[in-house]
């Protein structure tokens, strides 16, 4: 790399030369002692590249060694799991040792992604015992990457007669075949249901779930309600220690399914439970319960009720979906009352940025404190599941003893592992509006008022999307005048790519409004229901929006100020008081500062930064990126002040890997970012900037290699 800082990135020839010299030799299958003499170089000159341990494990492989090529592809894996070759020599080292249920997830991505070997992927070989296959056929679901949505998916795998087929499907009366913590129960899948019929929803499901208008449409206002629980049949005992009471959640699998129930005090009673709905009973000596045999049914793992003084009675989380400090903060006053107000008496970041600018990447980033380079998840066409080590706040959260629940959230995310940490989540894919959000954890407060709570509450209210086929809110609809209702696109657009104008704008700040309006609610009956010292609560944002984009070219800025500035607020036991601060902070930091305040350590994988106004350090800069695979890259590093903007000639491949070799580089000041005549030509602010923006990219930066299957699957990206 240069260091006079004239050139941003320079590949590394040497290691270029070696990898596609040993691309030829694996090729030609000359797994022989030179191929291990150029493995050994090219190690030497790209000791961080996965690319080494997948020769490794190409040549072990072909001499019989299954056992050390799995271990070399699993080191490959944990630098670049969305790899096809990668998947390739794993789902073979796999099969050869008897790993069956692996083999089947390292196939299942490739499929997702590639499909067969015709076009470029795996074809399925799988051994599935009756043992096995129920487990198989779900991980395979979730590999496949076409469970978004789960408990939604589009690509369910099931068995024909004969033969392996994909549907539409629910994952419903059932549990979800995601890696959960150790000594953790899965989530078991219900239908949402309060204060009506217990099985109404699953006679709706029974006929709708192999139906493409609920897997596509209908599922996107419906309720889910995930509660870690465990399948059981005929007689199960729930042991309580003496003196301690608990509620436990139960769900059938049939309507009016009944189940007797046995304690020392009250003899043998019967209750009723619904199909695929949750029903809550309080315990307060040891239980059993008996069912008929033919039918199972699900038992969640007990409440234990109790409060802890080294723990709050309350830590809550408000998220509010693209809700960008850089548009609303001039509207704080009108806008925002209700929320400016309550944390006015805590702290607020004025210069809080995003990593990312969609959901899909930027809420696994809040949840772990790892940049989505690292936890891989950016693809929205690809499974991946976030590695154990990559420890959530929620299960930080449940490891302190609190009772861990999304009393309303946004499913994105469920099968990447991000919600594992949760002992219950209400989940929908669409609709998460804050009047009905609040309503939820309201009810869930007053409800498990006798535990401690760790909650996070998700509403999308002021989310834009495409107004072709979108209803707009009335009172928008009915002040706009005609000439502001038609659309300058015929196509339906992702919202990072909508327009400055003004019916989304409008629509934006009305709906900002009702979330104050509601949140307000909520925020009003903490103060009037808990001492100050018995909660904490944070409202954050997982980025922006493009509809308020100073137009600067002909090109829509997707990690512009509007876009990239988040929301972060807090207050409570530990949060300094009438704090604003301009101090950069990162979406990242949102995990340690928890940590910091509720008493966890985070993992040591952790890129978050625990900022100076809790006693850390302040950050010098935030970075934002765009990684999205078949567009190219883009990357913000910004200061108070200026900022790095950059963009790659070449488009992100499936794995996050791109060249940076000839990107376009500017420095600018904060206000005019990408403006043309204000690019700054400074040796100084290069000097600053290059470094810690090379250090940021250095881990997708592919160096011109790039496997060849890869870019043969993908014309329309490489040509």
């Amino acid at each position: 790399m240069q260091d006079d800082f004239t050139v941003f990135w320079k590949n590394n020839d040497r290691a270029r030369t070696l990898f596609y010299d040993l691309l030829a030799r694996s090729e030609r299958r000359a797994y022989d002692d030179d191929f291990l003499a150029q493995l050994a170089a090219y190690r030497e000159a790209a000791p961080d590249s996965e690319r080494a341990d997948i020769f490794a494990a190409q040549y072990l492989l072909h001499h019989g060694d299954a056992e050390n090529a799995a271990l070399c592809g699993e080191r490959a894996f944990q630098k670049r799991p969305l790899n096809l070759e990668v998947w390739r020599v794993l789902a073979a080292a796999y099969k050869q040792l008897g790993r069956e249920l692996d083999a089947v997830t390292m196939q299942g991505y490739a499929y997702g992604l590639y499909r067969g070997a015709d076009t470029g992927g795996i074809d399925l070989d799988l051994s599935l015992t009756e043992e096995i296959q129920n487990e198989a056929l779900g991980r395979l679901t979730l590999a496949t990457g076409k469970s978004l949505n789960a408990p939604t998916s589009t690509s369910r795998a099931y068995l024909m007669n004969p033969g392996l087929g994909f549907r539409f499907d629910v994952f419903i009366g059932e549990e979800i075949p995601i890696t959960m913590p150790q000594g953790s129960a899965r989530f078991w899948s219900a239908a949402y249901a309060e204060n009506t019929g217990l099985s109404d929803h699953s006679y709706m499901l029974t006929e709708a779930r192999h139906t493409a208008w609920f897997t596509r449409y209908g599922h996107r206002d419906f309720f889910f309600d995930l509660q870690k629980a465990s399948e059981v049949r005929g007689t199960t005992e729930i042991a309580l220690p003496a003196g301690r009471e608990a509620i436990v959640p139960l769900a059938g699998t049939v309507p009016d399914q009944r189940i007797s129930v046995t304690t020392p005090s009250m003899g043998t009673r019967d209750i009723y439970l619904g199909k695929w709905a949750f029903s809550f009973f309080r315990l307060n000596e040891t239980t059993q319960l008996y069912a008929d045999a033919q039918d199972a049914y699900a038992v969640g793992t007990p409440i234990l009720l109790e409060h802890s003084p080294v723990r709050r009675k309350l830590v809550l989380n408000i998220f509010v979906d693209a809700l960008s400090w850089a548009v609303v903060r001039p509207y704080a006053a009108t806008h925002l009352p209700n929320i400016s107000k309550f944390f006015a008496r805590g702290t607020i970041f004025d210069q809080h940025f995003s990593t990312s600018e969609h959901t899909l990447s930027a809420f696994p980033a809040i949840e772990t404190g790892c940049y989505p380079h690292h936890t891989h998840i950016f693809n929205v066409n690809a499974g991946r599941e976030l590695p154990a080590e990559m420890t959530t706040t929620a299960e930080h959260m449940k490891a302190l003893g609190y009772y861990c629940a999304i009393p309303m959230g946004a499913d994105q995310g469920l099968s990447q592992g991000v919600m594992r940490g949760y002992d219950r989540a209400v989940l929908s894919t669409w609709i998460q509006n804050s009047v009905d959000g609040v309503d939820h954890v309201l009810r869930q407060l007053k409800a498990f008022d006798e535990v401690d709570q760790f909650l996070f509450l998700a509403v999308n209210d002021i989310h834009p999307y495409d107004g072709l086929g979108y209803k707009f809110d009335t009172n928008v609809e009915t002040h706009l005048p005609l000439a502001d209702r038609f659309f300058d696109h015929t196509e339906r657009t992702a919202s990072v790519f909508l327009t400055n104008m003004r019916i989304y704008q409008e629509q934006y700040l009305e709906r900002v409004r009702q979330v104050d309006h509601n949140i307000g609610i909520l925020l009003t009956y903490l103060e009037e229901n808990f001492a100050a010292d018995e909660y904490i609560v944070s409202l954050y944002s997982d980025h922006g929006v493009p509809i308020f984009n100073k137009e600067t070219s002909d090109k829509l800025d997707i990690i512009s100020t509007y876009v990239s500035n988040a929301t972060w607020m807090m207050r409570g036991t530990g949060v300094p008081v009438g704090v604003r601060t301009n101090e950069l902070t990162s979406i990242v930091d949102i995990q340690r500062t928890l940590a910091h305040l509720c008493g966890f350590s985070v993992a040591a994988c952790s890129d978050g930064n625990l900022p100076a106004v809790f006693g850390g350090r302040e950050r010098d800069v935030v970075c934002s990126t765009s990684q999205f695979p078949g567009q190219t890259f883009k990357l913000a590093v910004r200061t108070r002040d200026h900022a790095l903007r950059l963009e790659t000639q070449e488009f992100v491949d499936e794995d996050g890997r791109v060249d940076l070799a000839g990107a376009t580089v500017g420095i600018y000041p904060r206000e005019h970012e990408l403006e043309e005549g204000y690019r700054l030509d400074s040796e100084e602010l290069r000097a600053f900037f290059y470094p810690r923006a090379r250090d940021f990219v250095r881990a997708i930066a592919s160096n011109g290699e790039h496997w060849p299957a890869m870019r043969a699957a993908r014309p329309q990206w490489f040509g």
